[in-house]
């Protein structure tokens, strides 16, 4: 009976921290905060880009020759997708595994199915986005809150405006719920 719930306090402690640690590899980055109203209005900066702002490729207009950003929405995603990988890897092991309590089975089973339908919805997100000219943009969903890392060429609060009505008519969620970063 001990070894019984000790396992299940085990396994319910590996699948928090699974997704403790999926979204912290994904969102963890250096930002300024600057407030817009209700949300947080960022900008972010990725480590080496440091060097790029004194360089004069730096003034580059169109987004999709910048080959430092395009790289660096490239690992994002690959990032995101490895994170997610990895997570649902544990949780279908945890899922499956007959030797932990029902409970925890189904808390897995519903953290799996929770992943599989915020991966939906943040790609919905994104296409709907680079529908309304935003090229390069990465969404992560975590419950209610939305984070949303995005460039765009003189990138203002209306921009900011247009993507939280996206994600609000997609999303059950408020506008202080959705955090949106704009890579430099």
């Amino acid at each position: 009976m001990m070894v019984l719930k000790k396992k299940e306090v085990i396994a319910t402690a590996l699948v928090v921290l699974i997704g403790v640690a999926g979204y912290l590899n994904w969102s963890y980055q250096d930002t300024i905060k600057v407030s817009d109203g209700e949300s947080y209005l960022e900008e972010a900066k990725k480590l080496g880009e440091a060097e790029l702002v004194s360089n004069p490729q730096s003034e580059v207009t169109d987004v999709s020759a910048n080959p430092i950003l395009e790289e660096y929405f490239s690992e994002a995603k690959l990032s995101k997708d490895n994170s997610r990988s990895r997570a649902l890897e544990i949780l279908n092991q945890t899922a499956t595994n007959e030797s932990f309590d029902g409970d925890v089975r189904r808390q897995a089973q519903d953290k799996i199915v929770s992943i599989a339908e915020n991966t939906e919805k943040e790609t919905i997100i994104e296409n709907l986005a680079k529908a309304k000219g935003y090229k390069n943009i990465s969404v992560y969903i975590d419950g209610e809150s939305v984070e949303i890392i995005v460039k765009k060429d003189n990138f203002s609060s209306d921009d900011a405006k247009t993507l939280k009505e996206i994600v609000t008519s997609e999303l059950d969620t408020s506008a202080k719920n959705i955090k949106i970063i704009e890579a430099k």
